[in-house]
């Protein structure tokens, strides 16, 4: 009972994990998913409520309203907070409060947003000349984001006039030159569009029909009862919405209001959507350049119910190896056994051949039991091509940490609370940044979703060092301790793959 090799094809459990990931499966995933929220925050309101709220959904993508510009690093740095990450960024721009077109003379403090976990690929702002009692020109935001699997998207976020001469009303012919003028803006970005904001605009009014003609909204496609969003005092309007873009083929997957009547005027409006991927081509074969597939192929996977020393023929390779430490396969998972109460550095594991990630790839594995929380006892997760250079997460006392040792020299680039419900798969990654024009390196964590994982977080992503030689990575697991532990418990590992380009 130790390990099932599989190749190309793989088995049934691993197809499940490349599609919950977002990375196209060679037989049928074609979309990658993405989770989007929308927020009026009220004048910048209650933002460490509405932080909690927004973290809360687990987002990918937000987009905000009415928040002060100064805000902008309180909100980023708030998500980060929350959801035990660095890779959380963003961008705000401001409304205009005097000018005449093109200049803005006068800047106002309000603005929007857009927030993102995702790699930005490009952003752009116009203002978009449509007075009312507030300013004299608004602020559109575009930001083009890459999917986890390098898949481009663009989001916008939009603000609508409200007020003119004090009467909502009043102000209908303005958010009617808004729509006209953001239609025409946003025509110039190629691919699927997504669109979120408050519209001050009922569903039964004519920005709403301007946007239909050429965006679907997505609470008419897929919500449930009213949607109400705004609250006048009682919640009887809905002005939040989320778009997308007709010429496109993503498919809304859910949509919801959040019912957060505490934090803002607003209730968020949260989207689900799968993107196709411009990774795979039509009927699932992988996408080629010059004859080479592009797409993802399973080179390994082990779901430990049996031993084939041939997929893990040696053990530790990133320090020492105890043979005394007990390593062994049970009920399904692989298992290391630290000894309790020994001085000095004791690890066991195991460690896969060579594997040739140069054109970007993968190692995930799912820490079902980490050793004892309250014990200074090790579970660790490493790729590398020796022992002086590799990448690792490790789990100790109650921490998760993001390592890397380069030329024989060890740094800690990323520390947070485990939580074993939310970090249950590991993945180290290796991927391009279109951004940056270079090979990342990337650490992320996701939840067990029946035994496949859920949707991943990138905790921490920087440049790939060349002392890793990404033709020859070698993958390890590895439990143990460095001082003596009464008590170590026993780590416990499962559902391993490596997944290549």
């Amino acid at each position: 009972m130790f390990c099932t090799r599989a190749f190309s094809r793989g088995v049934s459990i691993v197809a499940v994990m490349l599609v919950g990931i977002g990375w196209p499966n060679r037989a049928s995933a074609t979309t990658v998913p993405i989770k989007v929220i929308t927020y009026n925050t009220n004048n910048g309101g209650d933002p460490n409520g509405q932080l909690d709220t927004i973290a809360g959904q687990n987002p990918d993508v937000v987009v905000l309203q009415e928040a002060s510009y100064a805000q902008l690093a309180a909100y980023v740095d708030g998500m980060n907070a929350r959801l035990h990450t660095t890779v959380w960024h963003g961008q705000a721009a401001r409304h205009c409060k005097y000018g005449t077109k093109p200049t803005c003379t006068t800047w106002y403090d309000g603005s929007v947003m857009i927030l993102t976990r995702l790699t930005t690929l490009g952003i752009d702002s116009t203002l978009i000349w449509a007075a009312d009692d507030y300013q004299i020109a608004r602020a559109s935001l575009h930001m083009r984001v890459a999917l986890q699997d390098g898949t481009p998207l663009n989001i916008f976020v939009c603000h609508l006039p409200a007020m003119v001469n004090g009467s909502f009303n009043a102000a209908q012919p303005s958010r009617e030159e808004y729509v006209s003028a953001f239609q025409q803006w946003a025509e110039a970005f190629p691919g699927p569009q997504l669109v979120g904001g408050d519209f001050n605009s009922h569903p039964d009014t004519t920005p709403f029909a301007q946007m239909t003609q050429l965006y679907a909204d997505a609470w008419s496609t897929g919500g449930a009862g009213p949607g109400y969003t705004h609250t006048n005092p009682n919640v009887t309007t809905r002005l939040d919405y989320w778009w997308s873009r007709r010429t496109g083929n993503e498919t809304l997957t859910s949509v919801s209001v959040v019912p957060d009547a505490i934090h803002s005027d607003h209730r968020p409006v949260v989207a689900t959507y799968s993107i196709p991927s411009t990774k795979t081509a039509i009927g699932g074969t992988p996408t080629t350049i010059g004859g080479t597939p592009t797409g993802p192929t399973t080179q390994l996977t082990d779901s430990f119910s049996s031993f084939d020393r041939t997929a893990w023929p040696s053990g530790v390779f990133t320090g020492s190896e105890d043979a005394h430490v007990g390593i062994g396969v049970a009920n399904g998972n692989f298992t290391i056994s630290p000894l309790a109460s020994a001085t000095g550095s004791h690890y066991g594991g195991i460690s896969t051949g060579s594997y040739d990630l140069t054109r970007d790839g993968f190692g995930m594995v799912q820490l079902v039991r980490a050793p004892n929380l309250s014990t200074t006892a090790f579970a660790m997760f490493a790729t590398g091509s020796d022992s002086d250079n590799y990448y690792r997460w490790t789990e100790s006392a109650g921490a998760l940490l993001a390592e890397k040792k380069i030329a024989g020299i060890k740094t800690t680039l990323f520390d947070m609370p485990y939580d074993a419900s939310v970090d249950q798969f590991l993945r180290i990654r290796r991927a391009y940044d279109a951004a940056t024009g270079s090979e990342e390196i990337v650490f992320e964590t996701a939840p067990n979703a029946n035994g496949a994982p859920g949707l991943f977080v990138v905790r921490f992503r920087e440049a790939w060092n060349a002392s890793v030689n990404a033709s020859q990575l070698r993958f390890e697991l590895k439990a143990g301790t460095s001082a003596p532990v009464i008590s170590p418990g026993t780590a416990r590992w499962d559902n391993f793959s490596i997944v290549g380009w």
